[in-house]
């Protein structure tokens, strides 16, 4: 085991679900619900579907898995802290960790499908996809295609002098003019952004092209409220983003610069990572993301338009630790390009034992869930 992997590992999972220790347990409460306008939600696991990141050589897991439906068959996974193994074997115990990694999934059907995992390497070393210049480091957030090119958000994150050891610093973004190709030979240049004195993360969440603009949700690092930007498209896709307007309710969109506050959150008690899409067997769009701790669930929210009124939370599904130590869910997501079910999500399970999680291969990697929608209007 590389020295410092504690640090480095743990840190994952501590933004996601230590920092939201005032989010309700969600206790035992299946996986079905219905009462939405007639809106039935089934959900099971999938474990046919796991062994899709289960079967590389060398990349032995990781968190985040943000997608992105790059056409073709083939989808763009995006992951935060990530295990990389010698290749000699599987064995956990000789792994390095790296910030962030990403695959391509080749056919829509995760059951079926095969992927292949991308990271640098830098004098025989693991480095991380998505590189930071100084001594902070990244975390992917969400990614979108923009008329043939592929914006990435990322969260900049920055050792601090507080129980984490960490904080979000910041956000960036980088553009990719020719997705198409394998990540080893992608053309990768960061934007310049515009800091915000809220510090809101955006991109944190998800993100979507609709109807002419780059929507993205971002959420604040100390409460985990989460608002809505957006750009022209055209902006998004020559990458500049230096201009991103904000919904601010009642008054509408307002560009960032005539901002005096921050408005007030279209989602309240969000997560730094979700999910947002548009749900066709719904006809609305629906949030994912996980709540709870130290178990969490996965749990829904709809509303007709991304600016909302949103719903209440309901619960989707529930995972079970088996054993006697706790597991830790969280970075619960959807990700609506996947076949198999009508939705398809996956959720994080990580440990705060680090041999826990070296002396095996059930945890740290993303967890599948099918989903069946149900409209009975």
């Amino acid at each position: 085991m590389r020295q410092g992997f504690r640090a480095r590992y743990c840190v994952s999972a501590f933004l996601w679900v230590v920092v939201c220790t005032f989010l309700w347990a969600c206790g035992d409460l299946g996986s079905r619900h219905q009462g939405l306008s007639g809106l039935e939600l089934k959900a099971e696991r999938w474990h046919e579907a796991d062994q899709l990141f289960r079967n590389d050589d060398r990349w032995l897991g990781g968190d985040g898995a943000y997608s992105v439906d790059l056409g073709a068959a083939r989808v763009l996974w995006l992951f935060g802290d990530s295990l990389i193994g010698p290749g000699y074997s599987r064995d956990r115990s000789g792994v390095t960790v790296v910030r962030n990694t990403v695959a391509i999934q080749r056919g829509y059907n995760p059951a079926q499908a095969s992927a292949a995992f991308y990271w640098n390497i830098e004098q025989d070393s693991p480095e991380p996809f998505f590189r930071s210049p100084g001594p902070s480091w990244f975390w992917p957030g969400s990614g979108v295609l923009v008329e043939n090119n592929l914006v990435i958000f990322l969260m900049e994150i920055e050792a601090a002098d507080n129980e984490l050891g960490f904080d979000a610093a910041g956000w960036t973004a980088v553009i990719v003019k020719n997705p198409r190709a394998e990540p080893s030979r992608w053309n990768i240049q960061r934007l310049k952004t515009p800091a915000n004195e809220f510090g809101v993360i955006i991109g944190s969440a998800g993100s979507m092209a609709l109807d002419g603009y780059l929507y993205a949700f971002g959420t604040q690092r100390t409460d985990h409220d989460a608002y809505l930007v957006r750009w022209t498209l055209a902006d998004a896709a020559r990458g500049d983003l230096m201009h991103p307007q904000w919904w601010t309710g009642r008054t509408g969109w307002m560009d960032q610069g005539l901002l005096g506050h921050l408005p007030g959150p279209v989602l309240a008690d969000a997560q730094m990572e979700f999910t947002v899409h548009y749900e066709k067997a719904a006809a609305r769009f629906l949030e994912i993301q996980t709540e709870g701790f130290p178990e969490g669930c996965l749990v829904y929210r709809r509303a007709m338009s991304l600016t909302g009124p949103w719903s209440g939370k309901k619960h989707l599904y529930c995972p079970h630790a088996t054993g006697d130590e706790p597991v830790l869910f969280y970075a619960g997501k959807a990700h609506p390009c996947l076949e198999g079910a009508d939705l398809v999500c996956t959720y994080a399970a990580n440990s705060l034992n680090e041999r826990r999680v070296l002396k095996g291969h059930d945890l740290y990697y993303p967890a599948f869930v099918r989903v069946s929608v149900t409209d009975k209007r």
